[in-house]
């Protein structure tokens, strides 16, 4: 007790930890800037590349609104807008940046497809890894290093493009997709919008856009209006684009649950309802945990919301006031996403839990090495079946 020699009303604020969870951006696309996507030397030169160069020009472009993209494009001597726009619109980048926007996308970067895995890691908000159009193989290689067990990004993939696919071929179209499962969905088919011409603005041509961009914009619209534990499915795809292929409820089968798992949500046209999208599976459809995108989406949130708090107790003892104050934190957390309807159960008890503690998480040997372990458990998709996270943080060892 402190010795007051005056007398007078004192305040004594001992500090304590404070820990709070709070809900971090969900929906942060990366788009995938493929060189060989555009060519310098094309007709009307600078006019045609002047975009995506300036794009390359930096490791990670990031946009917020569409007048963002806009502010960066260069319009040549003696060109006009309309010029500058029908070579533009034969852009991939610049269609899916568009189409992007167009279904209610925020904040998002461009980064080349071969920086990644080097870029994407600095960026603090991403969440998502978008293929825009980029080819499969680069791209493929890039998510096989960000998106595995122990990260927290999610991938989209754009669906095959070649040529319109039946029964047969749907039956082994998701095998080509052998990284990200189950960090990754696959949309299929491409959408096709209604530009000017690039040599005669005035005629009209229709140019394909990439469903991964689009979907990155309803991923966003739904996490911002929803919540990221709603399926990103029965949406319908705004800007003008429709499906470049119509795709029979036969196929839609196959692709819904082929053998292996490797399932592609497709996107279809309704009449009456208008261009939808009808899936949300990841890539590893085959197994309960991970069957479906929101699911999957809602553990990389939590786990990355979490992981950030934790932070805050680095330099902390590794002892019982410190356990305790972490536990309350994710407690709180975990009974607010409860609340919103994200976790199933009737009770907090059915829906979630956390653990943390000497023989409970830690061994002795992990509390003198400073590591304290958290349990955490959430039911995502039935009452009191917990699909359990293993969250470890370097703090002072007791």
């Amino acid at each position: 007790m402190s010795d007051y020699t005056v007398p007078g009303v004192y305040i004594e604020e001992p500090f304590r930890l404070a820990l709070s969870i709070p809900s971090g951006a969900t929906a942060v696309p990366v788009f995938a800037l493929d060189d060989g996507n555009f060519d310098p030397k094309q007709s009307d030169g600078l006019l045609g590349a002047s975009f995506p160069l300036a794009l390359a020009a930096s490791e990670a472009h990031a946009f917020d609104t569409w007048m963002d993209v806009q502010s960066i494009i260069v319009i040549p001597h003696g060109k006009n807008d309309q010029e500058v726009n029908a070579v533009l619109n034969h852009c991939p980048v610049f269609l899916a940046l568009k189409a992007y926007f167009d279904n209610g996308g925020g904040r998002c970067y461009v980064v080349q497809v071969g920086k990644l895995a080097e870029v994407v890691p600095g960026l603090d908000d991403a969440t998502l890894i978008v293929q825009a159009g980029a080819k499969l193989e680069g791209f493929g290689e890039q998510v096989a290093k960000l998106c595995h067990v122990g990260s927290t990004y999610f991938a989209l993939y754009d669906g095959p493009n070649a040529s319109e696919l039946d029964a047969t071929g749907a039956a082994t179209a998701g095998d080509q997709y052998v990284n990200g499962a189950p960090f990754a969905a696959v949309y299929y088919p491409w959408l096709q919008a209604s530009v000017s011409g690039s040599n005669d603005p005035k005629v009209r041509q229709l140019v394909d856009v990439p469903p991964s961009a689009v979907m990155a914009g309803v991923y966003s619209t739904v996490d911002r209006e929803r919540g990221v534990w709603k399926a990103p499915a029965n949406v319908e795809i705004r800007g003008g684009l429709r499906p470049k292929y119509r795709v029979s409820d036969a196929v839609d089968g196959v692709l819904n649950a082929p053998h292996g798992g490797k399932a592609i949500n497709v996107i279809r046209s309704f009449r009456g309802s208008g261009v939808l999208v009808w899936g949300a599976r990841t890539l590893q459809s085959n197994l309960d945990t991970w069957r479906y995108v929101p699911v999957r989406r809602l553990f990389c949130a939590a786990e990355r919301d979490m992981r950030a708090a934790m932070t805050v107790a680095m330099f902390e003892p590794n002892s019982q006031p410190t356990w305790e104050r972490v536990r309350i934190a994710v407690t709180n957390y975990l009974h607010r996403l409860w609340a919103q309807g994200a976790l199933i159960g009737d009770t907090p008890q059915a829906a979630y839990f956390a653990q943390v503690g000497l023989g409970v998480t830690m061994s002795q040997a992990d509390v003198e090495a400073g590591r304290m372990i958290v349990k955490v458990g959430m039911a995502a998709v039935r009452p009191a079946e917990f699909i359990v996270l293993q969250l470890t943080q370097d703090v002072v060892p007791a």
